[in-house]
Parts: structure tokens; C-alpha cells; sequence
């Protein structure tokens, strides 16, 4: 038999990201068009303006 999480288990929140997939996922289903950004690793280099503006 699986033993329970512990309670300090269960209190994790989810990975933002997924909850984000999740409602991607919704909003797919009903109909919508949706370009799918929130997941994955790039396999190029930040452009160099952005990695500026973010260490401004």
C-alpha cells in the first residue's frame, strides 16, 4: 500500500509553468488557437539586448 504524502509535501505549490500549460490546454480544447510558449528549452543564446535590460 502507497503511503501518504507528508504534510509539508502536500503544502508545496505547483510549478507555476504548469499551471499555466493547464490553462493553455483549457483554452485549446474550447476552440482557440494557441501558440504554446510557456514550456521548453531553447537552443539559442539570449540576445544580447535583452540579457542588458535584464541586469539594468
Amino acid at each position: 500500500m502507497a503511503q501518504p504524502y507528508s504534510a509539508r509535501s502536500r503544502a508545496i505549490e505547483p510549478f507555476h509553468v504548469m499551471a499555466l500549460l493547464a490553462r493553455a490546454n483549457e483554452l485549446q480544447a474550447a476552440g482557440n488557437d494557441v501558440i504554446h510558449l510557456e514550456i521548453g528549452e531553447p537552443d539559442f543564446t539570449t540576445a544580447a539586448p535583452i540579457v542588458e535590460a535584464g541586469q539594468a
